[in-house]
């Protein structure tokens, strides 16, 4: 019979991966819905503030998540930084699109932060499950996914911008970039699924497998 682990805040940071999920859902939604509808037709953009506004709140419901996940890694100088940027990042993130909807903030310097702050949290969600999958106390189920989106992204984000070249030949921007964009479309998604399992999880204590 697997054993419950169970430290305090599991199930207030449940909350908050459920919270993330759905706001994640809705983000991916939306996010299609604006290049399917408002890009084509150049606005008005609904879907795409709607979109900003839900990343902000995104964001910041995955700082109390991360932590308490956090929790279960081994307590080293280097594990207590990566904490802390990437904290720092979900911030980052959430204020930039914040901005951007309050227009205090351009498009592309917003996106620019907002790629980066996905690019920290890609980092430790692959650095911080290899950790835990090491460690046989978490959910070998969580712990994959979470590589896996972890280790996509970092690989498709850069890939993803050969798009924007326009020195590049066309094969290479819309073959290998596209292929980028496409690998970097998929662990996004899969992100709020992420989210939602952590909430399960948590909810009920990290199991043992």
């Amino acid at each position: 019979m697997d054993a419950l682990i169970e430290i305090p805040g599991d199930r207030t940071a449940a909350r908050f991966a459920y919270a993330a999920a759905g706001l994640g859902a809705v983000g991916v939604a939306t996010l299609g819905a604006m290049f399917a509808v408002e890009v084509p037709r150049n606005g008005p953009y609904v879907f795409g503030t709607i979109n900003d506004a839900t990343g902000a709140v995104f964001n910041l419901a995955a700082i109390p998540v991360i932590l308490q996940v956090h929790r279960r890694l081994p307590r080293t100088g280097a594990s207590e930084a990566g904490k802390w940027v990437v904290i720092a990042s979900c911030a980052a993130g959430s204020a930039s699109s914040f901005l951007l909807v309050s227009r205090q903030l351009d498009f592309k310097s917003s996106t620019a932060i907002s790629v980066a702050a996905m690019t920290v949290q890609a980092g430790w969600f692959l650095l911080a499950h290899r950790e835990l999958l090491a460690s046989g106390g978490y959910p070998r189920k969580l712990a994959r996914l979470g590589q896996a989106i972890g280790g996509s992204l970092l690989v498709a984000l850069p890939v993803a911008g050969l798009t924007a070249v326009e020195q590049l030949p066309r094969w290479i921007r819309y073959g290998v970039g596209g292929a980028g964009v496409a690998a970097g479309a998929a662990a996004w998604i899969a992100w709020p699924y992420w989210y939602f399992l952590a909430g399960r999880q948590l909810g009920h204590g990290l199991r043992q497998r």
